[in-house]
């Protein structure tokens, strides 16, 4: 059986399938081995997924994942600079609910989707 399958299930033995009742509970905050197991299976069906749909069938080209990819360290420096700031960023008022916080992190990563596919029409790059 290849690794990830084994990952896979070995993170579901682990966790009893559960979040917080199994013999090593999935905990991101500690890397728990559960976590990391869950994690690479998760990496690799999704990679296998991609993959499939771009390279073997040509279903899909990779849009929009190619802009901020062509200039990942100046999305990067970007957001490490101006992302606690408006608009790509406010003072949240229900704290209590999680859908501000979901909008506010969609709108701040389309954004900066926007900006790398603006940078990306005008042929500027920034390298290292």
């Amino acid at each position: 059986m290849p690794a990830p399958q084994l990952q896979g299930i070995g993170a579901a033995l682990l966790s009893k399938c559960t979040r917080d009742q199994g013999f090593i509970p999935v905990n991101k905050n500690l890397w728990s081995l559960s976590y990391i197991t869950c994690m690479g299976c998760s990496a690799f069906l999704l990679l296998a997924l991609m993959y499939f749909l771009i390279d073997v069938k040509g279903w899909w080209g990779g849009r929009p994942f190619i802009f901020p990819g062509m200039n990942s360290i100046f999305v990067y420096v970007g957001h490490s600079l101006l992302g606690a700031y408006f608009p790509f960023s406010w003072e949240m008022k229900c704290t209590g609910h999680h859908w501000e916080a979901l909008f506010q992190s969609l709108w701040g990563t389309s954004l900066w989707l926007c900006i790398a596919y603006l940078l990306y029409r005008k042929k500027f790059f920034l390298k290292i």
